[in-house]
């Protein structure tokens, strides 16, 4: 496929979820904040079911050019885009609606929609395209939008929210060199039960290091933490250290070619690839670094051990 195509893609993606955007900002409603079903690997709230439907009227339509499946949060099953019989196209796209759906909610922090795509991509690691599309709080003026390919093509811009002027290129930029002291460095341990255990292993990971914890649930907020320069590392052992336990799906790393492309280190924890399906149940412990000499310092490399 030639690059333009794919960069074609990605501006779809952008503008399918600049609409979602729009859709879940402009309006609230008391279903919002309440758990409609629970279905395709987490809770859904009244507002990623109305995120839900945006998402899969556009994706029909994306998928009359490319056509394929897409694996989504709150759904189940794969669901076919583009051929409605005959063999099914080759584009896979895993899309969470909204990642950070509580804090969104709660008025706390951004929200995130997420769309991966790669042809016959079976795993994060496959999957040649991200698209990131930042939801603020009602309060924010602007929004990040972003997308990045696995070659490292990188294009990111903020949108005016409130005068709705033009949109402004911005570079995303990690934070620079090995100092970490007084740095955000995150071990997720949104857990519940598990606390103590996830708390003793990141004492002993990062003793004699004074840094802080910015444990907002949201994998993608956290990615593009490490890309912009906020925060140093991110860890997330749950599913070491919490089996059963709430955790990350893949659906939620879907932006990780935006990381990836800043120039952020994002792999599996253990230190490996993201060799993890394109489903909406395998839980996904991963680790972030915002660059290879922060890396090299905290990188966790062997058996997570209670």
């Amino acid at each position: 496929m030639a690059g333009d195509d794919l960069e074609a893609l990605a501006w779809a993606l952008v503008a399918l979820g600049v609409e979602v955007r729009d859709a879940v900002r402009g309006s609230t409603s008391a279903r919002d904040g309440r758990v409609v079903r629970s279905e395709g690997g987490d809770d859904v709230f009244g507002i990623d079911d109305r995120a839900d439907v945006v998402l899969r009227r556009g994706l029909d339509v994306i998928g009359r050019r490319w056509p394929g499946e897409v694996v989504m949060e709150g759904l189940d099953e794969p669901v076919r885009i583009g051929r409605s019989s005959g063999a099914r196209g080759p584009w896979r796209f895993l899309v969470d609606p909204l990642d950070g759906t509580r804090p969104l909610l709660a008025g706390k922090r951004s929200a995130w929609v997420l769309v991966g795509a790669g042809r016959e991509a079976r795993t994060l690691e496959e999957l040649e395209l991200s698209v990131v599309v930042e939801v603020p709080t009602d309060r924010s003026a602007l929004g990040l939008v972003a997308w990045a390919t696995r070659d490292g093509r990188l294009e990111a811009e903020d949108h005016d929210l409130w005068g709705g002027g033009p949109a402004r290129a911005v570079r995303l930029v990690p934070r620079p060199g090995a100092d970490i002291e007084h740095s955000f460095v995150t071990v997720v341990r949104f857990a519940p039960g598990f606390g103590g255990a996830i708390g003793a292993w990141a004492d002993r990971h990062l003793a004699g290091l004074t840094v802080f914890d910015d444990l907002v649930p949201c994998t993608a907020g956290q990615m593009l933490g490490l890309a912009s320069g906020a925060d140093a590392a991110v860890f997330d052992p749950r599913p070491h250290l919490a089996p059963g336990a709430m955790a990350a799906h893949p659906y939620d790393l879907a932006g990780l070619w935006v990381a990836r492309a800043a120039g952020a280190v994002v792999e599996a924890l253990p230190a490996g690839p993201l060799d993890v399906p394109l489903d909406v149940t395998t839980p996904v412990a991963w680790q972030g670094f915002a660059n290879d000499a922060v890396a090299a310092r905290l990188r966790a490399c062997g058996p997570l051990v209670l």
